[in-house]
C-alpha cells in the first residue's frame, strides 16, 4: 500500500512537471528563487487594514487602482514568506492605527503565527500610542526612531459620547424612541442632554474589558506583571530613552541604521517582494469552505458602498449597506453551489433594521441545515449582528469585539419645530386614527406611543427566543445578559454568547473540522457583485452621491420601524 501510494505521488508530479503549460511558471519560479535576494519584506502598514479583501476585476484595478491591503490578504502573503528560505522576516512601519480593537488583535495574532514559523518580526515607528504598542509587543523586535521627545506615549484608552438633545431643541427638532431598556441606548444621544446610569455603566464595563485584555497582552509578550504594564501606561509619556532602559522597547535608532540592527542587506519593499515570490498553480477542487462577509448597517434592498467618506456625525449614515436581497441571493447561491462544504460567516456589523435581518437569518438557517456555518464576529457583531450570527453552529469572537445589544428600539424625528422657526407653514390631512404614526409633523400620541412600546416587546421577545434556541439557553438566562447590553467579546464569553475566542482562521478551523475536510480543501471568498465601473466612476465625480448615500440610510434608520443597533459610539 505504501508503495503504491509513494508510486501514485511520483507519476502525478511527473505527470505535471511533464505538462508543457506549466514550464514557464516553472521557470520563473526557479528564477526568482536563484536570482532574486530577500533578506526581509518591508510594509508600511496603512492606518486601516479591511478585514476582507476587496475584489476588483483587472478593468477597475487599471482605472481605480490596487484594492486596499487586507488582513487576509496579509496573512496570505506572510504563510508565501515563512515559506521562502531565502526570508528572514518582516518589518513592519507603523503609523496611527484607526483600525477597530477586533481588527488590531487579528493583525497581533498573524504576526504571533509567522513569528511561529521561526521567522522574525520587527516593528519600527516613529512614536507608540498604546494601540500601536499594543500591535509592536507581537514583534520580536520594537524600534523607535530617535527625536529625543516624548515619543513613548501609550497613555490608555478612551470614549467619548456626544449628547445632542439641547442642540436639537435649539433648531427645533424633536426625537421620538422607544426602548425595550435604558440599556438599549442607541438614540440617547438625540433625546438625552446628559449621560444615563446604565449607559455610564456599560461604558465603564467595556473600557474595563478592553484594557485588562490589553495589559495581560502585553504583559505575556513583553515577559512583564500586569502591574508593572499598568505602572508603564500611568507613567507614559516618556523620552524613548527611558523606555529603552526600562526595557519597554529594544531599540533607538533611525532608518537608515536597520540594515545593520538586523544584519540583512536585501531589505526589498512590500509590492515587490511579494512579486518575487514563488507563485502556485490554482486548481479547482470539487469541495470548498466559503467564507461570506457580513459587512454595514443592515437595511432593505440592495446592498451598497458609500461613494465617499463624508465625515458627518452620524457614523451609521455614512456606513455601506447590508442589503436583505443581496445577502439572501448570495445564500441562495452558495446552496446552490455543490462545492460548498462548509461557510464561515464573516460578520462585521452594528445592526439595522429588524425586518432586513429577520429575511437574511431565514436564508441563513436554510443553510445551516444544509452545512456547517460557523461565524466568525468582527469589530462588532451586535444587536442585529448577533441576530445574523444565531443560526450558526459555533461563534467565534475577539475579546475586544463588540457584541451583545440583544434589543429593540425604536425612532422618529418629528420636526415641526424647525419648519416653524424656518418660517415654513406646514399643513398635513390625514385619515385614520393612526396614519400619523410615521409622520415627522407630529410626536406620537400616547396611545401610538403604546403601540409602538408593544411592537418593540413582540420584536424582543422573539429576538430573545431566537437566542436562547441557538444558545441553549432559557429566555429568562438570555434576558438577564441581553435588554440591549453590550459585551466585549471576552465578557460574551463568560455570558456564554459565544463558543471561543480568536480570529478568523479559529473559525475556519472549526469549519472544516464539523465538515470533516482535510487542510487541502481551499478557502474561498465569496465577492459581492460589482458595480458597473461607469457609474462608480460617476459617483466619485458626483460631490451629491454621498449626500444622497447619508440622507437614505438615516431615513431608513430613523423611519418608526423596529431596529436592532449598536449605539454608534461603539464603532
Amino acid at each position: 500500500m505504501i508503495r503504491l501510494f509513494f508510486t501514485v505521488s511520483i507519476v502525478t508530479t511527473a505527470t505535471r512537471i511533464l505538462r508543457p503549460k506549466y514550464w514557464p511558471l516553472m521557470f520563473m519560479n526557479w528564477y526568482r528563487r536563484r536570482n532574486a535576494k530577500i533578506d526581509y519584506a518591508l510594509l508600511n502598514v496603512p492606518p486601516q487594514l479591511p478585514a476582507m479583501p476587496e475584489d476588483r476585476k483587472w478593468w477597475q484595478r487599471a482605472v481605480l487602482g490596487e484594492p486596499p491591503l487586507s488582513l487576509f490578504d496579509l496573512e496570505r502573503t506572510l504563510d508565501k514568506l515563512a515559506d521562502d528560505r531565502r526570508v528572514q522576516g518582516v518589518v513592519l512601519y507603523l503609523r496611527d492605527l484607526a483600525m477597530g480593537t477586533a481588527d488590531l488583535q487579528t493583525l497581533r495574532e498573524i504576526l504571533l503565527r509567522f513569528r511561529q514559523k521561526g521567522k522574525r518580526v520587527v516593528c519600527f515607528a516613529h512614536s507608540y500610542d498604546l494601540r500601536k504598542y499594543y500591535v509592536a509587543t507581537a514583534a520580536d523586535t520594537i524600534v523607535v526612531q530617535r527625536s529625543n521627545e516624548f515619543s513613548f506615549r501609550p497613555l490608555g484608552l478612551g470614549m467619548q459620547v456626544v449628547f445632542l438633545r439641547d442642540a436639537l431643541d435649539a433648531i427645533g427638532v424633536q426625537a421620538e424612541v422607544v426602548q425595550i431598556t435604558p440599556y438599549k441606548g442607541a438614540f440617547d444621544p438625540l433625546v438625552r442632554s446628559e449621560i444615563s446610569p446604565e449607559i455610564h455603566e456599560q461604558l465603564n464595563w467595556i473600557l474595563d474589558s478592553q484594557y485588562e485584555t490589553f495589559v495581560n497582552d502585553i504583559a505575556v509578550a513583553r515577559s512583564m506583571t500586569p502591574d508593572a504594564v499598568r505602572e508603564m501606561i500611568d507613567s507614559a509619556p516618556m523620552l524613548e530613552a527611558d523606555a529603552l532602559n526600562a526595557g519597554y522597547i529594544d531599540a533607538v535608532l533611525n532608518e537608515e541604521e536597520l540594515p545593520a540592527l538586523l544584519q540583512a542587506e536585501h531589505l526589498v519593499p512590500w509590492d515587490k517582494a511579494v512579486k518575487l515570490l514563488p507563485r502556485k498553480v490554482s486548481r479547482p477542487t470539487k469541495r470548498a469552505i466559503k467564507v461570506l462577509p457580513l459587512a454595514g448597517i443592515m437595511l432593505e434592498g440592495e446592498s451598497r458602498k458609500p461613494p465617499s467618506n463624508m465625515p458627518v456625525p452620524v457614523p451609521l449614515a455614512r456606513e455601506e449597506t447590508m442589503g436583505h436581497l443581496t445577502v439572501v441571493q448570495q445564500v441562495r447561491d452558495l446552496m446552490a453551489d455543490k462545492r460548498t462544504a462548509a461557510v464561515v460567516l464573516h460578520i462585521d456589523t452594528g445592526g439595522g433594521m429588524g425586518s432586513a435581518a429577520e429575511a437574511m437569518t431565514s436564508a441563513l438557517r436554510e443553510l445551516a441545515q444544509k452545512v456547517p456555518v460557523v461565524v466568525y464576529m468582527g469589530n462588532m457583531a451586535a444587536s442585529g449582528g448577533y441576530w445574523l450570527a444565531t443560526p450558526a453552529q459555533w461563534i467565534v469572537a475577539q475579546p475586544g469585539t463588540y457584541t451583545g445589544s440583544i434589543g429593540v428600539i425604536v425612532a422618529k424625528i418629528v420636526n415641526a419645530g424647525l419648519l416653524k422657526k424656518l418660517r415654513f407653514n406646514a399643513y398635513e390631512f390625514t385619515r385614520g386614527s393612526n396614519a400619523s404614526l410615521d409622520s415627522a409633523a407630529v410626536p406620537w400620541t400616547e396611545d401610538q406611543r403604546d403601540i409602538v412600546r408593544r411592537d418593540v416587546e413582540a420584536h424582543y421577545a422573539h429576538f430573545v427566543d431566537l437566542v436562547a434556541r441557538s444558545r441553549h439557553m432559557t429566555a429568562e438566562a438570555v434576558d438577564a445578559v441581553a435588554g440591549g447590553r453590550v459585551w466585549t467579546g471576552a465578557q460574551a464569553l463568560d455570558h456564554g454568547l459565544v463558543d471561543e475566542l480568536g480570529g478568523l482562521d479559529a473559525a475556519i478551523s472549526k469549519a472544516r473540522a464539523l465538515a470533516k475536510l482535510p487542510d487541502s480543501v481551499p478557502v474561498e471568498i465569496v465577492a459581492g457583485k460589482p458595480k458597473p465601473l461607469g457609474p462608480q466612476l460617476a459617483e466619485r465625480a458626483d460631490p451629491a452621491a454621498g449626500l444622497r448615500h447619508v440622507t437614505r440610510n438615516l431615513e431608513l434608520v430613523l423611519d418608526g420601524s423596529p431596529k436592532l443597533l449598536l449605539p454608534f459610539w461603539f464603532e
